[in-house]
């Protein structure tokens, strides 16, 4: 089923600024939401580790129903699920504001991160479908850089709206963003879009696949507690038993068999987890570093920090042109290779501030992550059948995210091995900066690792 003839001109176009505010709301919001943190946490009055269930419930929640909303998108129409997701999270933002409780704005939390779930595993797929293939890298570039704006815009305009109006207005902003990018898929996708609508939906597992998720990340995130070791054991034989499960059915929620039988699919996944695995903490070390050794304001250390997401933003659509014409593999590659360099280079950054040599450190990390982000995505993407698009999109989110979180519980790992628990981060600057140093190095090898994996995801002629 071909789509893409149906749409050209203005439609596209359309789609693609669609595609790119959706692309762009996901970090926007969750950056958002951490920066006023503190803020929620004055009104509710509660302990600082019930305020990092905000970020730990979106996040759980998404990944859990990252796959299955991909697959109902499949059977039943992928621009009714789109707008669906993003009628979800609208939702949620607007009750949020209305919490007589942390318990309620931690409900509101998880079900924004269902219909985000349903966003972010459609988002690249919609594209991937109206958008042909010779136009399908220079489009995913675009809608790439929006999650990088994202990310850049979140903590100023969040700042901004918490300071001004308060922690409400967040959540209202967005919601006016999800109904604004709704309105823009209904009215330039006129026919509903499907991949596969005369197959049945794997409800039990999907089932599955959110219990061993769940288990998964739990045991990840609360590393090294002996219960989130046993905890993750215990996902890790499930997700063993979850595999023989979708091998022998015929209509799988997880299509465990383009794993299997398609290398380059393989590949590109695992280095699209290493690669966020070894990456996603740079952000939580520097916030901690700038302000801590480097005594900076919140807002200046955002300014400083802004540097790698705008390199990002800038880099992220020129390497999608480039994938069109000379393939995914070798700005894959090369952007892993970039990543490991800046990685490594972070060694040199001790208890000395050095504004000039973190801002270069975070440039040439950004620009990595820039020429390995769309290259990769539509390496993947058009390594499977175009009805196996919406599958492989939401497999490649959820690699994502099993990358953040890992990169996170390595770092957390490391911070407790060299900061007493006794002792403030300031008073213990030096063993800030060795977990640091420590989780950097790990993030280089890895790199270089997902390189040479990278490398070999191809055949020598694409």
């Amino acid at each position: 089923m071909n789509n893409n003839q149906h749409y050209t001109g203005s439609k596209l176009l359309v789609i693609l600024l669609a595609a790119t505010l959706a692309s762009f709301l996901t970090p926007f919001y969750t950056s958002m939401v951490n920066i006023a943190i503190p803020a929620i946490g004055e009104s509710f009055t509660v302990p600082a580790e019930t305020l990092a269930m905000l970020s730990t419930v979106y996040l759980i929640s998404s990944v859990i129903f990252l796959v299955p909303a991909a697959r109902i998108a499949d059977i039943f129409g992928l621009r009714k699920v789109f707008v669906g997701g993003l009628c979800t999270s609208a939702f949620a933002s607007f009750v949020a504001p209305f919490s007589i409780s942390i318990g309620m704005l931690l409900a509101c939390q998880a079900v924004a991160g269902i219909g985000f779930a349903c966003v972010i595993s459609n988002a690249i797929a919609l594209l991937s479908i109206v958008y042909p293939p010779s136009r399908r890298g220079a489009a995913i570039g675009i809608a790439v850089a929006g999650v990088y704006l994202g990310l850049t815009a979140g903590p100023l305009i969040g700042g901004a709206l918490t300071s001004v109006f308060g922690w409400s207005s967040i959540y209202l902003f967005v919601l006016l963003l999800c109904l604004i990018t709704a309105i823009m898929v209904r009215l330039s996708i006129s026919t509903e879009l499907f991949t596969t609508p005369d197959q049945p939906f794997d409800l039990r597992g999907s089932v599955l696949y959110g219990v061993v998720v769940l288990f998964l990340m739990l045991g990840l995130i609360n590393l090294p507690d002996p219960f989130a070791v046993a905890g993750l054991i215990f996902g890790i034989i499930l997700l063993v038993l979850f595999i023989r499960f979708e091998t022998k059915i015929q209509y799988p929620v997880f299509p465990v068999r383009l794993f299997a039988e398609n290398q380059v699919f393989a590949r590109a996944n695992i280095t699209t987890m290493i690669n966020y695995g070894a990456t996603f903490a740079v952000s939580f070390f520097m916030s901690l570093y700038l302000q801590v050794i480097g005594t900076l304001t919140p807002m200046e250390a955002g300014v400083v920090m802004i540097a790698m997401p705008v390199i990002q933003m800038i880099f992220s659509p020129i390497a999608g042109r480039l994938s069109d014409k000379i393939g995914g593999r070798v700005l894959m590659v090369a952007g892993l290779f970039v990543t490991g360099i800046g990685m490594a280079l972070f060694g040199f950054i001790g208890t000395e501030y050095n504004q000039t040599a973190i801002i270069l450190n975070l440039t040439v990390v950004g620009f990595g992550i820039a020429l390995f982000g769309a290259p990769n995505t539509n390496l993947v993407l058009g390594s499977v059948d175009f009805r196996d698009n919406g599958s492989a999109n939401s497999i490649l989110a959820t690699m994502r995210q099993m990358g953040m979180v890992i990169s996170m519980a390595v770092a957390t790992c490391c911070v407790m091995l060299f900061t007493s628990t006794e002792a403030e981060l300031g008073i213990n600057a030096s063993g800030l900066v060795s977990a640091m140093h420590l989780t950097f190095a790990l993030g280089a090898i890895l790199s270089f690792l997902g390189a040479f994996l990278g490398w070999t995801a191809v055949p020598k002629k694409e």
